[in-house]
This record gives C-alpha cells, sequence and structure tokens, in this order.
C-alpha cells in the first residue's frame, strides 16, 4: 500500500538546565535568550526526529480507512492502532488542534471492540471544522483497554508524532472518551493532566480515581440519569458526585479544578454529546449524587410502568426510543423528587475547544500516588519526580512579583526537581524558594545542553526547562 506520511510542521521550544546552589546573582540570561536557547533546541530536535525511521513508520498508512488512515505503534511489546484524518485549514501559525478520542466496549471479543473503534472513528469527527481527529483503538480487549499500564507511553509519542509531523498545536490537544472510553478519559486526564488542554468524559466510571492532579486541566463530566449500571457500580451518581468532588478540592486549595458536570434527563447510557443541540440537563447534579443514592432512586425508576420487565442493565441501556419509559422518568424527577431540569449545549467538541493549554501555570497540586507507569516522561508541568517516588502530594505555587516559588511536600516518598521553565520564571532574575524550613535564593543557569535535554524528553517544547534544582538540594542548603 502507498505510504502516507504527514508533512513535518511546527516550530516552537522548551528547555532543560542544571541550576547549581549558589550566591544570588543576576543571570546573564535574559529571558529572551532562554527561549532561543528553547527554539534552536527544539529545532535541532525536530530536525533529528523528522527523519527517525521508526516515527516515520509509525505515522505511515497500514490501511485507508474512511477520510483518513490507520497507523500502528509498537512498544513494550504491545501495539496500538489509530486512524488519523485531518480537517480542515490550520491556523494562522499552521498548526491545528489535536483531538484524541476513546471508543467504548471493554471486556469483550475483538471484533465488538473493532466495531466499537470503527464507530468511534466518526462519533465526533463531524463536529471537528478544523483539526486533526484521532481515534485510538484499546492495546487488548479489556474492561481497562484504555489505560493498561503499557497504554500510557503511546500517548506520549501520539501527541509527540502529532506535534512533530502534522502540525499539532501542543497547546491544544484534547482528549474525548464515551463508556469504557469515558473510563479512559478518567484514568488518563489526572495521570497526564499536563499534555492536555481540556477532556470529556461521557458514559464511564472514575473506578477511585484521585481527581487532585485536575487543577489545571478542564474537565466535562456527562452521564444519563438512569445510567447505573449496577446497584454497586452506580455510573450516574459517580459522575455527579464530581461536581461535589472538583468544588471542594477548589475550596480546599484556593483556585483551580475547572469543570462542568452534564446529567442528561432522560436518558441512560446513550445521550447526545457529539452533536450542535440543547439537551435537557439536571440544573444541580451534586443534589442527585446525595438523593439518588441516600433514597434509592434507582428501585424508583425500575419501579416506573414503562421500566416493566427491566433489570438495573435494561434500565440503564434502554435508548432514545424509549418514550414512556423517559416521559415518567422525566416527570418522575420534577413532580416527585422536585429537581429542576435546564436545557444547554453539550458537545463535547464544543466544550474543549474552549481552552488553550497553559504549560506552565503558578500554582500546581501534585498527587504522586496517581501517576502512569512505564512513561518515560517524569515531569508534571514544572515539577519532576522519578517513578519510585509514588506517595505523597505536592503544592507548588509561583509568585511573579518577588519572583519566588513556594513548595510543600506532604508525606512525599522519594525526591523531586523544580524545572525553572521561562515561561513561567524569570530567569535572568535570582529566584528564592520558599519551604516549611526556611528559604534560600538561587540564580537560573540556562544552557543549551538541557534545554536539549528537556525537548527530548517530554517531546513537547512547551513542557521544556532551561535549568532546574532538587528538592534535596535545597534542603541540604538549608540545614
Amino acid at each position: 500500500m502507498k505510504r502516507k506520511i504527514f508533512s513535518a510542521v511546527l516550530c516552537l521550544l522548551v528547555v532543560f538546565c542544571s541550576c547549581a546552589v549558589c550566591p544570588a546573582e543576576e543571570t546573564s540570561v535574559s529571558c529572551e535568550e532562554a527561549d532561543e536557547l528553547i527554539q534552536d533546541a527544539w529545532e535541532a530536535y525536530a530536525a533529528e526526529a523528522g527523519e527517525d525511521e521508526e516515527r516515520l513508520e509509525e505515522i505511515s498508512a497500514v490501511e485507508e480507512y474512511s477520510d483518513g488512515i490507520i497507523c500502528e505503534m509498537s512498544q513494550n511489546d504491545r501495539t496500538m492502532r489509530y486512524f488519523v484524518t485531518v480537517r480542515g485549514e490550520p491556523d494562522e501559525n499552521g498548526l491545528y488542534p489535536l483531538y484524541i478520542t476513546l471508543h467504548g466496549g471493554g471486556g469483550a471479543p475483538a471484533e465488538a471492540n473493532d466495531e466499537q473503534w470503527q464507530q468511534m472513528c466518526e462519533y465526533y469527527k463531524g463536529r471537528v471544522e478544523n483539526g486533526i481527529y484521532v481515534a485510538c483503538r484499546g492495546i487488548e480487549d479489556e474492561w481497562n483497554l484504555h489505560f493498561r499500564d503499557e497504554s500510557y507511553a503511546f500517548y506520549d509519542r501520539l501527541i509527540s508524532n502529532m506535534i512533530l509531523f502534522a502540525g499539532a498545536d501542543p497547546n491544544r490537544v484534547y482528549l474525548m472518551g464515551f463508556s469504557a472510553g469515558g473510563d479512559g478519559v478518567y484514568a488518563i486526564s489526572p495521570r497526564m493532566a499536563d499534555r492536555f488542554a481540556a477532556v470529556n468524559m461521557s458514559s464511564g466510571h472514575p473506578n477511585g480515581v484521585s481527581m487532585l492532579n485536575m487543577a489545571n486541566l478542564p474537565i466535562a463530566i456527562q452521564v444519563g440519569v438512569r445510567d447505573f449500571y449496577s446497584e454497586s457500580v452506580m455510573r450516574c451518581v459517580r459522575g455527579a458526585e464530581m461536581e461535589n468532588i472538583l468544588n471542594s478540592l477548589r475550596e480546599k486549595y484556593g483556585f483551580g479544578y475547572p469543570h462542568q458536570v452534564w446529567v442528561h434527563v432522560p436518558e441512560g447510557h446513550n445521550f447526545s454529546d457529539y452533536e450542535e443541540v440543547e439537551c435537557k440537563v439536571l440544573a444541580d447534579p451534586a443534589v442527585f449524587a446525595e438523593r439518588a443514592a441516600e433514597e434509592d432512586w434507582l428501585d424508583d425508576f425500575l419501579a416506573l410502568p414503562g421500566a416493566s420487565g427491566m433489570d438495573v442493565m435494561g434500565l440503564s441501556y434502554a435508548y432514545y426510543d424509549e418514550t414512556e419509559l423517559n416521559e415518567q422518568v422525566e416527570e418522575l424527577l420534577k413532580n416527585e423528587k422536585g429537581m429542576d431540569i435546564v436545557s444547554d449545549m453539550t458537545c463535547a467538541v464544543d466544550y474543549v475547544n474552549g481552552f488553550t493549554r497553559n504549560p506552565a501555570p503558578e500554582q500546581l497540586v501534585w498527587d504522586l500516588s496517581c501517576r502512569a507507569p512505564l512513561r518515560e516522561v517524569n515531569s508534571f508541568y514544572w515539577l519532576s519526580a522519578d517513578s519510585g517516588a509514588d506517595s505523597g502530594i505536592i503544592t507548588a505555587a509561583y509568585n511573579t512579583d518577588d519572583n519566588s516559588i513556594t513548595l510543600t511536600a506532604d508525606e512525599v516518598n522519594g525526591d523531586f526537581d523544580i524545572l525553572f521553565n521561562p515561561q513561567l520564571v524569570d530567569v535572568s532574575r535570582p529566584v528564592t524558594i520558599v519551604t516549611e524550613s526556611g528559604s534560600m535564593t538561587v540564580t537560573v543557569k540556562p544552557s543549551y545542553e538541557t534545554a536539549c535535554e528537556a525537548v527530548e524528553l517530554t517531546g513537547d517544547p512547551g513542557l521544556a526547562w532551561v535549568d532546574s534544582i532538587s528538592y534535596s538540594e535545597i534542603m541540604d542548603a538549608l540545614k
């Protein structure tokens, strides 16, 4: 088959450098010069990666499908297939937003998951006017087919390849998934939050995932009001609970955790999240989550005449054409339960389009217990920790006025680094690091070598850094 390869686009950059603890002084490198180091490092990296035969194979068509192609990537004895097509025109900088989508299915025969994947090749695509549309096939046919330990490295590689070869904008990478794909969004987004600008989760289950790392990543959570799945799983309740969970985190840390929770009425597992239409949703998802669990609303739904003969699975998956059931569910919610129902636009593509990533936000919360195994990338925005550091919470905040970084490490079981990204820190001035044990001031020493290393590690110019210092180095100096 004729080999098709995306044309290479993109000239951005970032940097990594080693920072020695030394008396504070003005550095000889200005912010503009640090940016140029990143630019030079990125251009060198892109030129070399553009000739990498393995990468070229990963973006080459193994099959033509619909209006795009099917490609394959292999690593860690696993293979991920993905569909990709480019729609519309790039922006004024020659870049496209990148939409990564995850299909439903799960623990089913390969043929069934292939069918779900084929559906996702079209599902959200119609709403993408300008952009790169990718539909990833789960790497196995298990319930967690999108977030196996081996899965995460594929997403890093995919994003990097799309930046290098397809002109993807690293600050407009979006993740969307439905059903088992929604499970994937729940799992992937907090573990790789710094790679995405916004995400949409539809009809999935969180499976106990921590949402602490979502402080700077907007998420839309969509569920159907009668999609319980089972008495214990309660997908609709778990999704609605995210309203309180994320609000509580925002209140605790004083910033962030942007989100939108839509509980669709009167639908179950299937609803419209893929087109530009107004949908009926509950006005207060948090109230529904609390009352539905405490008052056994599942039993009330199953007692409706329109649900006669249905079990909880039947109630959850009954489709749009169940007119009698849908009318009774809506009437029950409004008249007997006193729930307000409103109309809203719930298109996943439209939601994520409203956001652009800030690769260097001023405040971070990093739950180290929620990390992706087998990733080569150990950084999280402008922090980095070895993979062995897998418990504890780091909070970090940058202050523009005095060029300082305040850190708190709560029961962290390993060392970590502060990465000096010139998009955040004024590298031309001394930087003060404030900890619970005291503070110290250091001079950033940007270098081209560090920038090259950072670019190679992340494959993302926005996440590169020009210098770094370890937390242990700071603590030792403060003794």
